[in-house]
């Protein structure tokens, strides 16, 4: 319960921020009230607002919310994890891990007024919860997550009175726990009367109080709105005999992408009503919780496509009069370069919203001066310059350069998955002022993939499959900061 305790702690916090209730002049001051089970919470230290993204002191997830918090103060960094997450974040750095895969934060974890402040925001986007906010009193409703309940507290960001979020996709299952007497179902808090069609909206009329849980399901699609702690009233239209059918089913018509809506008793011990909006393509949806009405309206509409086309520019490391660094079997650094570049090409080819731009695609020589005037002339979204290093016999490693601040969050990207490809020793991301990445104006990065005067790293660097691990990898890292995956 103590884990879910945080968890709901952080929406309430992120739904206080995005329901509209930071005002300017307020921002600073205003501290939602946070009711959870119908038990008031008054945390010692309150959340802060940071350039409207609100923030929580580290010691509240440590000592208050039951997070396993550890700090590590020569590398900044705090490791924040429940039972079955692990979130890794390092002051000022907007790149996390979450269970070691690379996630962007709006605003990274800083220090003000001797506290710690992690992301309120962040940490709820990758966790589960249910929650209402009740705009008139300022208060975040919290029910804890019940595995009884069907086993879905996934999903997205709901029950905002504004309707001003949209919530995100979810899974099925992911992240239930158990409530510590499951098999006592808690009192209904919520009474459905009606479900009815509008255009583009599913319309669901109720009285009390109810926290509804949506997500989305693929094969086939459709949107899934579980609301836990609630009941059918017996007129409840359109009338369903639970004692000889398993469902009803609301007939829809005219409508681009909605079929029909299902509705039933959903779970194993303790049963809830689960609304099903069956779909034959892909279209969004905003839950619109209005507490005054009585009403929770599921408004559908259709994705708009990104029709983007980003520009990346690709460039292997000297080339034709210059070789770069010779390896230990008298091979030319060039050659690697090349190589690992055209394999990039190869792996990008059938990415129609990526021109990828190489400044060489054979055995010649751009000027250092050429490759970024290329870069700046095309006005590119991201340059990657490809080598491979040359120092002492002892010396081995994978590194990634940048110069300009605006590359630091595309070098923390890429470096990760570079160093997991090439299995070789972590050298960090480091900073220098290289031609290419200094006159470049867009994030501009120039990865090493290892020593060529290393008997560790040099056999591996030529050869095939180390060559074809690290171009994916570049390949990976260009489509995750273009946020094409």
């Amino acid at each position: 319960m103590k884990k879910w305790f945080s968890l709901l702690f952080v929406v309430a916090g992120m739904l206080f921020l995005s329901a509209g209730l930071v005002h300017a002049a307020k921002a600073e001051t205003l501290t939602p009230k946070l009711v959870l089970d119908g038990q008031a919470l008054e945390p010692k230290v309150p959340p802060v607002v940071i350039n409207q993204t609100v923030m929580i002191p580290l010691r509240i997830a440590s000592e208050s919310l039951g997070y396993k918090v550890d700090y590590d103060n020569s590398k900044k960094q705090v490791t924040v994890s429940n039972s079955s997450k692990k979130l890794v974040m390092t002051m000022d750095n907007p790149t996390a891990y979450l269970d070691n895969e690379p996630v962007q934060m709006t605003v990274p974890p800083t220090a003000k007024s001797n506290n710690l402040l992690i992301p309120l925001r962040f940490l709820s986007e990758s966790l589960d919860v249910q929650v209402f906010w009740d705009n008139q009193i300022k208060s975040a409703f919290l029910y804890s997550p019940n595995l009884s309940n069907g086993g879905n507290t996934g999903g997205g960001l709901i029950g905002v009175v504004d309707g001003t979020d949209k919530p995100s996709d979810g899974t099925d299952g992911g992240g239930a726990v158990t409530t510590p007497n499951p098999e006592t179902p808690a009192a209904p808090t919520g009474t459905l009367h009606e479900v009815r069609y509008e255009p583009d909206a599913i319309v669901i009329k109720y009285d009390g109080f109810i926290v509804p849980n949506a997500f989305k399901l693929d094969n086939p699609k459709r949107i899934v709105v579980d609301i836990p702690n609630t009941q059918y009233a017996e007129g409840f239209a359109p009338f369903v005999d639970y004692t000889q059918i398993n469902e009803g089913r609301l007939a829809v018509e005219g409508h681009e992408a909605l079929q029909s809506v299902r509705y039933s008793m959903f779970g194993t011990v303790t049963k809830a009503p689960r609304f099903v909006l069956d779909l034959n393509q892909a279209w969004d949806y905003q839950l619109v919780n209005d507490a005054i009405a009585g009403e929770l309206r599921i408004v559908l509409y259709k994705p708009i496509p990104d029709n983007s086309i980003y520009t990346v520019v690709l460039d292997a490391g000297h080339g034709g009069t210059d070789p770069g660094a010779s390896s230990l079997s008298k091979r030319p650094e060039k050659d690697f370069n090349l190589s690992v570049v055209l394999k990039v090409q190869a792996l990008l080819a059938s990415e129609e919203r990526i021109n990828l731009v190489l400044t060489r695609s054979d055995d010649t020589y751009p000027s250092l001066d050429a490759r970024s005037e290329l870069a700046n002339s095309l006005k590119a979204n991201l340059f990657v310059s490809v080598h491979a290093n040359s120092f002492t016999p002892t010396t081995n490693g994978t590194e990634t350069y940048y110069t300009r601040e605006d590359s630091k969050e595309f070098a923390n990207l890429m470096h990760p998955l570079l160093v997991a490809a090439t299995g070789l020793k972590d050298n960090g991301v480091r900073t220098k002022s290289l031609s290419v990445t200094r006159k470049t104006t867009m994030p501009a990065i120039l990865l090493e993939a290892g020593y060529l005067s290393s008997k560790i790293d040099e056999p591996k660097l030529w050869t095939d499959d180390f060559q074809n691990r690290v171009a994916a990898a570049i390949a990976q890292g260009i489509k995750m900061q273009l946020k094409l995956i």
